[in-house]
């Protein structure tokens, strides 16, 4: 049954709708979450360990954090993690959530072909690889989505002065996992946060060819939806869930998580 409401819940995060009204266990918390916490695995982690310890059932709504932010700002969940803090903070200005709270931070990388035709590898500038790809006309698939990752990349572009506009580059629209495999399939370039990259690298073929940037920080944040704002949600189970996602046997869990031996995530103690 939990499988099945999770998988209707991406769906209507995927279309930008609202969760529907059901009836709900009292305990029972609704959290939007975005597509490379749930592909990384580290949901599958978190979400048990803070069903055991609080109690509380949670119910998951995956999808970009554009969309992901917007189910929170309409009151359709309770507490939304994300990772594009300028838009988490957004949300509390508007008054639609409360205190963001840091939680968890990696990087994001370049990954693509072993054959790296645009020749990135062992670049740093991400700019400058952005650029490489466009001169190359290289194969790239963009998520698309208006998620934290789409974000990222059209930030890189813009500070590239470029449009990314050829008949290689692809909008893909979907979530990170899947861009991975199409960029495997397609032997393109793409942006991934490095927790993704691990947990999918070994069923792609490609190769971690950039990172290093310091403008490819990835920092990913809560935040409680506001219970003055939409008096019907679960305010409890937020506020608990936000208290133990920020607790040190949370940050252990985190810092714990390893795709592969690799560390994937770090506690927020750098986070800026």
């Amino acid at each position: 049954m939990r499988s099945k409401l999770a998988s209707f819940c991406r769906i209507v995060a995927a279309l930008g709708l609202a969760l529907p009204a059901l009836p709900l266990a009292a305990a029972e918390f609704k959290l939007a979450a975005t597509h490379t916490l749930e592909d990384s695995g580290l949901l599958a982690t978190l979400i048990p360990a803070f069903e055991a310890a609080s109690g509380v059932k949670v119910r998951l709504a995956i999808g970009g954090t554009g969309q992901v932010i917007r189910l929170a700002a309409n009151g359709d969940v309770d507490a939304v993690m994300s990772h594009v803090k300028a838009q988490e903070e957004q949300l509390v200005a508007s008054g639609a959530g409360l205190k963001r709270h840091a939680v968890a931070f990696n990087d994001f990388l370049i990954a693509g072909p072993p054959q790296d035709p645009a020749r990135i590898r062992g670049l740093q500038d991400a700019v400058e690889v952005m650029r490489r790809i466009r001169a190359a006309k290289a194969r790239f698939i963009s998520r698309g989505d208006a998620s934290g990752t789409h974000v990222k990349e059209r930030e890189l572009w813009r500070a590239a002065g470029l449009e990314p506009r050829w008949a290689g580059y692809m909008s893909a629209g979907v979530g990170m996992g899947r861009v991975l495999m199409m960029a495997g399939e397609m032997q393109a370039y793409t942006l991934s946060d490095r927790a993704t990259f691990a947990a999918f690298r070994a069923r792609t073929g490609l190769e971690l060819l950039a990172a290093g940037d310091a403008r490819l920080y990835n920092e990913y944040g809560v935040v409680a939806v506001n219970p003055a704002r939409f008096p019907g949600i679960n305010a409890d189970a937020a506020a608990r869930f936000v208290s133990w996602l920020t607790s040190a046997e949370a940050q252990r869990l985190i810092a714990g998580f390893r795709i592969g031996g690799q560390q994937v995530f770090f506690a927020p103690a750098k986070a800026r």
